[in-house]
């Protein structure tokens, strides 16, 4: 249905999503970008980035449409904005990494804009988008000013995201001590959040990013390459069968 057949090997690659939630370009942004430039660094992978400070993203009204039968083919049934593109990206991608800032803390206006409206892809909506999420692989990414900012608050949001989506959530893996077990975390601290590079003095908070990337890739393999280690009923169900 969506998503693709775990008993069959990938003939094509991977492709994996990042979207950054920040209201500007900044640590966030270099925490995702070390994240997919690790993941695709492995054989048979590719990226793409999607900016939400740079979409028109309506908010959701909770019109209920598109659990209705689709009187048309996209997946809000009312709004036409960049949910469009940003639904045909998840559809073409085999995981996603969602970053986010630490705003009061858990995640941005942008960043929860944009869950609210997929609200079409999910298991009881309606039409070719219903569950288009479902067995694709995420992971969060998190930033706060200080060490303890709200990071993984905000990316135990991201994880509720991913849930409820049915998605397979990942967190940084690999590593003896990544810094946070749940996902990539860092800090802008002991520098201001003003400052648009000072994560990069935050070693472990950009090789947590770069674990993430790697563990995805790992899991995408784990799925699509060693598929018998899911049971036949699984293998069905995320083949859509």
């Amino acid at each position: 249905m969506n998503g693709l057949d775990p008993i069959t090997p990938m003939t094509n690659g991977y492709k994996i999503l990042g979207i950054c939630g920040s209201p500007r370009r900044a640590n966030t942004d270099r925490l995702l970008r070390e994240a997919l430039e690790t993941a695709e660094a492995e054989k048979g992978v590719a990226t793409e980035t999607l900016l939400l400070r740079k979409m028109k993203i309506n908010f959701c009204s909770g019109c209920f449409k598109c659990f209705d039968a689709n009187a048309n083919d996209c997946g809000c049934q009312v709004l036409r904005d960049s949910m469009d593109e940003i639904f045909e990206s998840i559809k073409n991608c085999d995981a996603i990494i969602l970053a986010s800032p630490v705003y009061f803390g858990g995640v941005t206006a942008q960043v929860k804009t944009f869950m609210d409206r997929t609200e079409p892809l999910l298991r009881y909506a309606r039409g070719r988008w219903k569950s288009t999420l479902k067995n694709k692989v995420g992971g969060a990414i998190s930033i706060g000013g200080n060490r303890h900012g709200g990071q993984e608050t905000t990316i135990q949001a991201i994880h509720h995201f991913f849930f409820i989506h049915d998605m397979i959530a990942v967190g940084t893996g690999g590593d003896v001590r990544p810094g946070c077990y749940l996902g990539a975390a860092a800090t802008s601290h002991p520098q201001s959040g003003r400052i648009k590079d000072a994560v990069e003095q935050d070693e472990l908070g950009l090789a947590a990013a770069g674990f993430l990337g790697k563990r995805i890739v790992d899991t995408l393999r784990l799925i699509h390459e060693n598929g018998n280690i899911l049971t036949a009923d699984a293998r069905r169900q995320y083949a859509g069968k």
